[in-house]
C-alpha cells in the first residue's frame, strides 16, 4: 500500500485538505512521495462530512428531542390508566 504524507497527497490530488478529514499515522513514516520521515495518511475519516454538518442539524435535534419529550407526556396518562386496569383485571 502507498503511504503518502499529506502535503503530497493533496499536491497528487490536487486538493487543499485538512489533516482533520483524515486518520494521520502517530509514528513518523517514510513518505513515498517525497522520501522524507513524516505522518503519513492512513484513510479518509467516513464522519468527515457529518462533522461538517453538526451544526445545520443541531436544531433538528433540538426539535426532535422537543417533540419526543412532549409525546411522551401526552401518552403517560394513557400509560398509567392502562398498566391500572391490567393490574385490577387480575383481581
Amino acid at each position: 500500500m502507498a503511504e503518502f504524507c499529506l502535503d503530497c497527497w493533496n499536491k497528487m490530488s490536487g486538493t487543499k485538505d485538512s489533516a482533520k478529514k483524515y486518520i494521520m499515522c502517530k509514528e513518523l513514516d517514510l513518505c513515498e512521495g517525497c522520501g522524507q520521515w513524516r505522518h503519513i495518511i492512513i484513510m479518509e475519516r467516513k464522519a468527515y462530512y457529518m462533522y461538517k454538518l453538526r451544526y445545520l442539524l443541531f436544531p433538528f435535534k433540538i426539535i426532535y428531542g422537543i417533540l419526543c419529550l412532549a409525546f411522551n407526556l401526552l401518552i403517560l396518562p394513557y400509560l398509567m390508566f392502562r398498566d391500572y386496569k391490567s393490574k385490577n383485571k387480575g383481581n
